[in-house]
Order: structure tokens, then C-alpha cells, then sequence
């Protein structure tokens, strides 16, 4: 098994498409990767409303499920925030299929919980997010362009980016229960904890399935939420690192480095997931 005939599928995570992770893929290619990324079912642009409101999240396991069943060799699975609680469900179903979970800063399903049972600080949060998802017709919104402005990390443009791009997240997916065999602390995973107040903080902020997980590899990159845009080369970087240590090195291939805002799109988190916090855009190993 090697890193070029082992396939890594880097999935977006809420009010995203495949647009999210589109530099890093770019990047990780140059590297000699594998990697492919690909959008959830309703993140789509302009996707009817009505269909978004039906999808759940069984949908979006069932489609990576199909995604990486297809793929003859080994897949890595790269999340990104709500999409830990899709690739962590795939890797369950399909063993040893998937070679490695990485988890950028995820959501870890736990069987019979959803997403929302973990969200903010005290019942109160939880019942107020998900009456506003009902209120929104079962969508659950992205935050608004101001909202970006407290992710101080990031800047201008990258603001004016998720703000143009985002789009409405199916809401059923984040109040859906996951249904899982085993627990996933005994999966092959690496968790990414992000904040830019170093590592210390970052574990202490961590899930509790991750900080307790005692055969995962641990990792921190210093930036917000979006780190595949404020520290974009160090993202690619321990990305290329855990992607080897699951499916094997490559050898004699140049290691460049990227430019985000070279390969997005054409421009067509909610603020409270993470405090205001100084921006720090290196990365540490834990």
C-alpha cells in the first residue's frame, strides 16, 4: 500500500461543496496524492430548497459509502467540522476499507446521538438551534458575512469567499441520530484540534471522544475554523504527513507549497463556534 495508489477523499463539511477543499486537493496532488474531493448531497449550488430540507443524514453516509466503496484500493477520509460525523459512520461500515480517518477540528458521532447534542453550552443553545433550523424549514442557515468578521484568522477574502459560497445545510443531518457497530475510538483516526492559542488549548477544547481516544494520533494546526484557508500550506503539510502514515510514503516527489486564492472558484460558522481569538497560523505536532 503506498500514498499514490491509495485514494484520500477530502469531504466539506456544513453549508459547504467541494469548493472548500479544491486548493487542497490541487496541492495535494502536486504532492503526488491521491486525493479527490466531492460534495454532499443538497450542498450543491442552487439546490432547490425543498429538496435540501428532506435530505438526512443517512443520505450523506450512504453516498461517501458508496463513493469509497467504489475506489478498488484503500481511501483515507479527510473531514472537515459536520462531515466527521459522515466519515466516521463510512469508516464503521466499511472496516478496513478506509485505510485512516483525519478529522479537521470534527463533530464525533457517538451511536444514538446527533450532532446538535453536543452543540453550545447548555440545553437552552440546543433547543434555540434547532427551533431555528425548524423555523427555517428544516435548513439549517450559514452564518452571515458579519458573523465571519469575529473568525480574525481569516481574512477579507477569505470572508467574501464563504460568504458568496455558502449555502443553505440540509437540517435533518445535524439532528438525525448516528447509528454506529463499534465505537470509534477504535478506528485507525487522526484528530486535528484547531485554535490559534496553541496546542494546549486546542486539546483542552477538543471532544471529549478525542482527547480520551488513546490510540489516535494527535495533531494541531494554529488557526480557526477554516484552516484550509488561514494556514493553507500547513494544512496541506500534516495532511501529506497522515496521509502517508496510513497508506505508505512516495518517494523523490518535489514538495511545493500553495497559494489558496490561486485555485478557488469564481465567486459566485457560525461565529460561535469559535471565541475571537489572535491569529497564529503555524502548526504543532501534540
Amino acid at each position: 500500500m503506498s500514498s499514490t495508489t491509495t485514494k484520500t477523499i477530502l469531504v466539506p463539511g456544513a453549508w459547504m461543496g467541494a469548493w472548500i477543499w479544491d486548493a487542497t486537493v490541487h496541492a495535494l496532488t502536486a504532492r503526488g496524492l491521491n486525493a479527490e474531493t466531492m460534495t454532499l448531497r443538497g450542498l450543491e449550488p442552487d439546490a432547490e430548497r425543498s429538496q435540501v430540507a428532506a435530505i438526512r443524514l443517512e443520505d450523506h453516509v450512504r453516498q461517501l459509502a458508496d463513493i469509497t466503496a467504489g475506489h478498488d484500493g484503500p481511501v483515507v477520509l479527510v473531514s472537515h467540522s459536520y462531515s466527521a460525523a459522515v466519515t466516521a459512520q463510512v469508516a464503521d461500515r466499511l472496516g478496513d476499507r478506509v485505510a485512516g480517518l483525519i478529522h479537521m477540528g470534527g463533530f464525533l458521532p457517538a451511536d444514538g446521538h446527533c450532532l446538535l447534542d453536543d452543540w453550545g453550552d447548555s440545553d437552552s443553545e440546543r433547543d434555540q438551534e434547532r427551533a431555528d433550523i425548524a423555523d427555517a424549514g428544516d435548513l439549517w442557515l450559514p452564518p452571515s458575512r458579519a458573523m465571519l468578521e469575529y473568525e480574525t484568522d481569516l481574512d477579507g477574502t477569505d470572508r467574501d469567499f464563504l460568504a458568496e459560497n455558502f449555502t443553505p445545510h440540509p437540517g435533518r443531518t445535524v439532528t438525525d441520530t448516528a447509528t454506529l457497530d463499534a465505537d470509534i475510538a477504535t478506528k485507525p483516526t487522526t484528530y486535528v484540534a484547531l485554535s490559534t492559542q496553541g496546542p494546549k488549548t486546542a486539546w483542552d477544547e477538543a471532544p471529549r471522544a478525542a482527547r480520551e481516544a488513546a490510540t489516535w494520533r494527535r495533531q494541531h494546526i494554529n488557526s480557526g475554523h477554516w484552516p484550509m484557508l488561514s494556514a493553507t500550506n500547513d494544512t496541506v503539510t500534516l495532511l501529506s504527513t497522515e496521509i502517508d502514515h496510513y497508506a505508505g510514503p512516495r518517494l523523490g516527489l518535489r514538495v511545493p507549497r500553495v497559494c489558496a486564492a490561486a485555485h478557488r472558484p469564481p465567486s459566485s460558522f457560525r461565529a460561535r463556534f469559535l471565541p475571537e481569538l489572535p491569529a497564529d497560523r503555524t502548526s504543532t505536532a501534540w
